[in-house]
């Protein structure tokens, strides 16, 4: 990923990589080196997410922090696991190439509506490009989470609708009305 597509810029990262780890080639090192994040963490934010857990979800926040990651990868990230999920929302037996985290993915595409999928990747996408106009990186990525919480679509739809009882407007009474002065 970190390569965007390109093999020689692969291969240049996996050598600055080996040379990182004194000729070892660990999974750790390769995070600290890139500045990537552990997928794990992301995880936990859409299993908060799915719980509508803001307590959760700020909680993975504050570990995320520990590590000085770069908010707009980590969005990035996000997307790219929200992505998924809706690919196996839409083919269930859609063949994913994360062969290690396969049951994750199923358990989280069961979670979580195929409506809020697409909600939270669009908000992940859009707060991506914003998070440069936030006062704070972490205030900014905290908000957009928040936003999914806020503007999530499953819980809305489970609730009952009940339509709002429209308060009456009281027009036309002598004492409110202001006096007309007639010449």
């Amino acid at each position: 990923r970190s390569a965007e597509g390109s093999m020689r810029d692969a291969l240049s990262l996996l050598d600055q990589v080996i040379a990182f780890g004194g000729g070892k080639l660990t999974a750790e090192d390769t995070r600290t080196m890139l500045g990537s994040l552990d997928r794990t963490q992301v995880f936990g934010i859409v299993e908060g997410l799915s719980d509508r857990d803001a307590r959760k979800v700020l909680e993975h926040v504050a570990e995320l922090d520990e590590h000085a990651p770069d908010y707009r990868e980590v969005l990035a990230e996000l997307a790219a696991l929200l992505q998924k999920l809706a690919l196996l929302q839409a083919v269930p037996d859609m063949q994913l190439d994360e062969a290690e985290d396969v049951e994750r993915y199923k358990k989280l595409a069961a979670a979580i509506s195929p409506e809020d999928t697409h909600l939270f990747y669009q908000i992940a996408i859009v707060g991506r490009r914003d998070l440069e106009l936030a006062p704070d990186v972490r205030g900014g990525f905290e908000m957009v989470l928040l936003r999914m919480l806020a503007f999530g679509l499953s819980e809305a739809s489970q609730a009952p609708s009940a339509a709002p009882t429209p308060t009456p407007i009281r027009s036309g009474t002598a004492s409110s009305a202001p006096a007309v002065a007639r010449a």
